[in-house]
């Protein structure tokens, strides 16, 4: 399946999207860590669900933070960070050290729940403008494994998928930290077609 090809005015205003997706999530972490959080969005586009392992490397054991979106059209929220990353970003709200071994505690899979929740309600407040629907989030699942099974777990959780996601690449800065994740939104296909509607604007 080939990706959805943009003119610059649409690409505008996927940017626009993104950076305003950014700008909500960085104060609010900024707000919850008291700590100075920047994120910058280098790339937003949508590509076919079957490439997203791709972009986060189909072997690697990552961990994945996945949302459900209840209200006008149910869909998920999918952000994956390499392992080491999301122990490091919990950590921005725990103040302590990134566990030994690799091993997420129960206090870092609390700290990264906490995180997804504030991401999910930034980035979802930004879309929701654009769209002018109502996207509700449920409390995120902390998922560790391979990203194409992952991805395949999800498929199968949500029957009724379409066939592209929309991709919000973050990368988050804290002093010396950084920190990078992949922001997946798959609707389902009526969600699709109003957020391609929604950069025609």
């Amino acid at each position: 399946m080939e990706e959805i090809k943009f003119n610059e005015f649409q690409k505008d205003a996927l940017r626009e999207i993104g950076n305003i997706c950014a700008g909500n999530a960085a104060t609010a972490l900024s707000q919850l860590t008291k700590k100075k959080i920047e994120i910058n969005v280098p790339e937003i586009y949508f590509l076919p669900v079957e490439k997203v392992p791709q972009i986060v490397g189909e072997e690697k054991l990552v961990v994945g933070l996945i949302v459900r979106i209840l209200g006008d059209f149910p869909s998920i929220i999918l952000l994956i960070f390499s392992h080491k990353d999301a122990l490091e970003l919990a950590s921005l709200l725990t103040d302590r050290k990134p566990s030994n071994g690799g091993v997420i505690t129960d206090m870092e899979r609390s700290a990264l729940k906490e995180i997804g929740v504030i991401l999910a309600n930034a980035y979802l407040g930004a879309l929701s403008v654009f769209v002018k629907w109502g996207l509700v989030p449920t409390v995120p699942e902390i998922i560790e494994d391979m990203a194409g099974a992952m991805v395949d777990y999800i498929l199968i959780e949500l029957s009724n998928v379409s066939p592209y996601a929309l991709l919000i690449k973050s990368e988050f800065s804290e002093a010396t930290t950084k920190i990078i994740g992949h922001f997946f939104l798959l609707p389902n296909p009526k969600g699709l077609e109003v957020l391609l509607k929604a950069t025609e604007i």
